[in-house]
């Protein structure tokens, strides 16, 4: 299946976190759907790093800006500039999005589930890349648990640990909502160095068993612990995801 321009645009308008809720959730769905879009979105999220770490912050001389949004037609955004990517950026993004289609896209995530799994792991596994490419992966930034914690009363149904792993290397740096089979359901989101590690909390899924499964180089892992499901999602390597795993769950 091939990707159409109004696709990628809404992709990118995605990547950069400018849709609104009800098309965030729309495109959320179709990630989870769409293997061919779920890849596209990993690849934008890889991209957005690598220009982050090659591409200066101040941009481009005002003389080749110019003259790259008079030759492609695009003007300036209007909308405050640490709320967006730049122009120039986004067009670089936009050429380099072509590339990756032309080259085709990656397989899809190596994970043995039941059918209703694979569904929560495509969810779970969207938002994380959603979040990698919003301005910031979290809708509360906060390293006190004592703040993260309470903040998810009201907001969803499970209340979860909130452990501090600062003293281990893998520091809480806040949380955030994600919608998973139509309800909303608490994320917390922990760094290690310059890697996010995304954790969702679930109820208790039947017939689920610790799991490892990877894709275009982000692992996640699946436990159980009491009632509820967690998901880790991160593009940390897998013994680093282990060792955060361990911590978390001794630490609750």
């Amino acid at each position: 299946m091939s990707i159409d321009d109004e696709t990628i645009l809404l992709v990118a308008a995605y990547h950069d976190g400018e849709l609104s809720p009800s098309e965030t959730l729309s495109m959320e769905k179709r990630l989870a759907a769409e293997p061919e879009l779920r890849a596209l979105a990993a690849d934008l999220r890889n991209l957005s790093s690598r220009l982050t770490d090659i591409l200066p912050a101040d941009g481009p001389p005002d003389e080749l800006r110019a003259r790259i949004i008079s030759e492609t037609g695009l003007s300036d955004m209007t909308a405050p500039r640490d709320q967006r990517m730049p122009v120039w950026m986004a067009l670089a993004a936009s050429l380099l999005i072509g590339v990756i289609i032309g080259g085709g896209i990656v397989a899809g995530i190596n994970f043995g589930t039941t059918s209703s799994q694979e569904a929560t792991l495509d969810v779970v596994y969207a938002a994380h890349l959603r979040s990698l490419v919003a301005p910031q992966p979290f809708d509360i930034a906060s390293s006190d648990r004592h703040v993260v914690k309470p903040w998810f009363n009201g907001r969803t149904a499970i209340a979860p640990a909130t452990p501090d792993l600062a003293s281990v290397g893998f520091p809480l740096i806040g949380g955030r909502v994600d919608i998973v089979a139509g309800s909303p359901v608490p994320v917390l989101v922990y760094r290690h160095d310059r890697h996010i590690i995304s954790v969702t909390v679930l109820p208790r899924q039947p017939g689920t068993s610790p799991s490892e499964g990877s894709h275009d180089g982000s692992n996640i892992h699946r436990w159980d612990a009491g009632d509820l499901t967690y998901w880790a999602v991160s593009d940390l390597n897998n013994g680093d995801l282990r060792q955060f795993i361990a911590a978390f769950q001794s630490a609750r």
